[in-house]
């Protein structure tokens, strides 16, 4: 079997030029030599060995991404790739692992060794105490921190309905139990803007998303004047389906805004109008705090986060 010392023969270097050249630090030598050895190294068919990095230093070159059993929507796919993306060029692989959602952390995961662990969603106590014994860097958001950015989202889109005009707003979210975590915060920041504006209030609308679903929240919309703000596009597209079906005008009658800016939102008709995350400024930061030291989430990188939040005006909200 291939191993460091055959690459170094062949290249003509030390076995310790071939394994920093291999593990990501590349740019400690000159472009050619650096050539050389992965020339070399594809020759031969060598490839440096995880376990064996890993038990040299403690822990491997693997980032573990825990994703939540939540809808991937474009930006948190967006925000996932440039951790991708800044990760391997820092000479690390992002793996992505579904959360099982028991609270407990998977031990097939603590065997990786992790170099460090991003939590998409807020770890449980028993999860953060589990992986602090592993010594493993944990990144993620608290629990006060995400909910206030999902209070502002709802708070701007109500703001933009009651701007728009609108004198009722309701707010629409999905049936699924997984979604709620999120959802909740959202409502919350609308119902709060709308009180401190004064704006009635009507009843919350829960669709499933399921073929067919359209119907029951079409009659949920007859004879009714109000803005929408809804969970997500998919959910915003959603209501404006049934909206049409009982024969209301968009945005005349209903108003709508979505969350995500999805493509879909800008090719339907009318385009719908939703809220853009802008995901470079997050991304960094959680990248910096994996490779550098999880103190991360202050108060100011919290209104930076907020002020990355924007609404692309579309229209169905054009009144």
């Amino acid at each position: 079997m291939t191993n460091s010392a055959d690459v170094a023969a062949r290249a003509g270097v030390s076995r310790s030029t071939v394994s920093q050249i291999l593990n990501g630090h590349g740019h400690r030598f000159r472009p050619d030599m650096v050539d050389r050895v992965q020339s070399v190294a594809r020759e031969l068919g060598y490839r440096p060995s995880i376990a064996g990095r890993a038990l040299a230093r403690g822990t491997s070159d693997i980032v573990i991404t825990l994703l939540p059993n939540i809808s991937l929507g474009p930006r948190l796919r967006e925000l996932i790739d440039r951790v991708t993306d800044e990760l391997a060029q820092a000479g690390r692989t992002n793996l992505i692992r579904l959360s099982s959602g028991d609270a407990q952390i998977d031990e097939a995961v603590l065997a990786l060794r992790p170099a460090g662990l991003w939590s998409v969603a807020p770890l449980a106590p028993t999860q953060r105490a589990r992986l602090d014994e592993a010594n493993v860097a944990v990144v993620d958001p608290p629990r006060e921190y995400q909910e206030a950015i999902d209070r502002e989202i709802g708070a701007m889109q109500a703001r933009h309905l009651i701007e728009r005009g609108y004198t009722a707003v309701a707010i629409a979210t999905p049936e699924a139990l997984r979604e709620q975590p999120y959802a909740t915060a959202r409502e919350r920041g609308a119902l709060e803007e709308c009180q401190r504006a004064g704006v009635a209030v009507l009843p919350t609308i829960r669709l499933s998303l399921e073929r067919g679903s359209s119907q029951q929240t079409a009659e949920m919309l007859r004879g009714q004047s109000v803005g929408i703000a809804a969970y997500n596009d998919d959910v915003a597209l959603a209501v404006m389906s049934a909206a049409i079906r009982a024969g209301r005008n968009v945005p005349d009658d209903i108003g709508v805004i979505g969350v995500d800016n999805t493509i879909a939102s800008g090719v339907t008709e009318p385009s719908l109008t939703t809220i853009d995350i802008d995901v470079r400024f997050s991304a960094h930061e959680i990248v910096r705090a994996l490779l550098d030291g999880p103190e991360v989430f202050t108060l100011d990188e919290l209104d930076t986060m907020k002020s990355s939040v924007s609404v692309v005006d579309g229209g169905s909200t054009a009144r």
